[in-house]
């Protein structure tokens, strides 16, 4: 049975020690499918001649289901419950990135260079030469992130600390993936005037300013004057990150189910920040009008100034050929809406409108959810692009490029690459790097080696 994407969920470790024995692993697992839970990785700890040690991740409905998984496991005389851990929140103990030092500060030399006395000559060159700034600062490798809390995941306006660890984790992903450093930046306001105020004003330590989780439809306004106020690149990651990817998995699903997006009807489910987007983008792309519903009549009203048409949930589920929802409603579509052989692109996190198990049952050819059209696939790569190409915007062929740079890398027979995987983000870095170029948007030129890769 599909997981109720109602329901909160809770990810845990559980250590277990059993004997060495066939059949009892099956058994441990036995125990957590009868209780609903999902199993995720299972990794060997400690092996000897008569026992061995798992970790095995657990995703649960309630810490009840959990207490009576283990519970049952306590019975089973073949198996001991070591240990229960909570890893999510362990790893985010103390945050998730630190800054550290490029070179070792150890004597009074070293202090010398790295601070005063040396450091006045260098404060000096720049000031007579502020190109000098990106050779001599972290300025062109280093992104801003910032929110105002207003609308975190699919959670909702949970304010700027509660959006903390989502900043901090794309900054910890966009160093480990691309290399860049990203400095997580919450704010205290919500007022858009403000938000545009406090970009502008720190914009000269940042070469990328990258806008995450600010609610529609203030978001369109706060990202247009952002851009106007600063002088690199600035976007709204929630949109065009998951335009961007949104647009590569139709790309390969029509491969897949031998269409082309241009010979589908598509829907929007849901016109926010990432809904009204992701229309947009497909619109440009196929030239034709995209349906979309929302709640709001001035969602709906954006949709159709920017060429899309007016439609509701029951008309996009009846007749579109995909399907695309990011309402932030669970289990908004019932699996007796889903038409067979539709593309279902069910986005919401973390929990979607319609799980994707629960849809292709229903007959859909092709459902995913927002874990695997994830805008992680874009915006690493946007940003390593947008910083290499010194852009002074953030252009839409650029996020297309990086559309086209993940088809690219998607083995065949699948909807979208592994997100972890550097290559893919280096091809997507230099799609990005190149429409910048070709726009006239770069700041500054790039060997041809640049664009070889590794």
């Amino acid at each position: 049975m599909p997981r109720d994407p109602q329901k909160p969920q809770f990810f845990r470790t559980l250590r277990v020690k059993n004997v060495q024995q066939v059949g009892v692993l099956a058994g441990v697992l036995g125990v957590v499918a009868r209780h609903g839970a999902s199993v995720g990785d299972i990794r060997t700890v400690h092996q000897s001649r008569t026992s061995m040690v798992r970790d095995v991740d657990l995703l649960v409905e309630s810490l009840a289901e959990l207490d009576a998984i283990v519970s049952e496991l306590d019975e089973m005389p073949e198996t001991t419950v070591l240990e229960l851990r909570d890893e999510v929140l362990s790893a985010h103990l103390g945050g998730k990135i630190r800054v550290v030092p490029q070179m070792p500060i150890d004597t009074f030399a070293d202090l010398g260079r790295v601070y005063t006395p040396g450091v006045g000559e260098v404060c000096r060159r720049i000031y007579e030469d502020p190109s000098l700034a990106d050779h001599y600062t972290i300025i062109a490798n280093t992104v801003a992130i910032i929110s105002d809390g207003s609308a975190v995941l699919g959670l909702g306006n949970l304010g700027p600390l509660a959006a903390m660890p989502i900043l901090e984790g794309k900054a910890a992903l966009l160093a480990h993936l691309v290399g860049v450093n990203a400095f997580p930046i919450a704010l205290r306001s919500q007022d858009a005037d403000d938000i545009v105020e406090a970009a502008a004003a720190i914009s000269p330590s940042f070469g990328v300013i990258q806008l995450e989780d600010i609610a529609s439809p203030k978001c369109f306004e706060v990202e247009r004057r952002v851009q106007e106020a600063v002088g690199v690149a600035a976007f709204h990651d929630d949109q065009h990150g998951t335009a961007a990817v949104v647009l590569a998995a139709l790309i390969n699903a029509s491969r897949l189910a031998e269409t082309t997006p241009q010979q589908l009807l598509i829907g929007q489910i849901g016109l926010g920040a990432a809904g009204l987007a992701i229309a947009r983008s497909l619109m440009h792309y196929t030239g034709n009008s995209v349906l979309g519903a929302d709640r709001l009549p001035e969602a709906i009203e954006l949709l159709v100034a920017s060429g899309g048409t007016a439609s509701d949930i029951e008309e996009i589920c009846g007749k579109c050929d995909v399907v695309i929802a990011t309402t932030g409603q669970p289990a908004l579509i019932e699996p007796s809406m889903v038409r067979p052989g539709q593309f279902i692109f069910a986005l919401s996190n973390p929990r979607p409108e319609i799980d994707a198990t629960a849809a292709m049952e229903a007959g859909a050819r092709i459902a995913e959810g927002g874990a695997a059209i994830n805008n992680l696939l874009c915006y690493p790569g946007a940003c390593r692009g947008l910083l290499d190409a010194g852009a002074k915007s953030a252009p839409q062929a650029a996020f297309e490029a990086a559309s086209e740079a993940i088809v690219a890398a998607t083995p065949e027979g699948q909807l979208l690459p592994n997100p972890l995987e550097k290559p893919v983000h280096t091809a997507v870095a230099h799609a990005v790097a190149r429409a910048c170029i070709d726009a006239g948007v770069a700041g500054r030129d790039l060997d041809p080696d640049y664009f070889v890769e590794e």
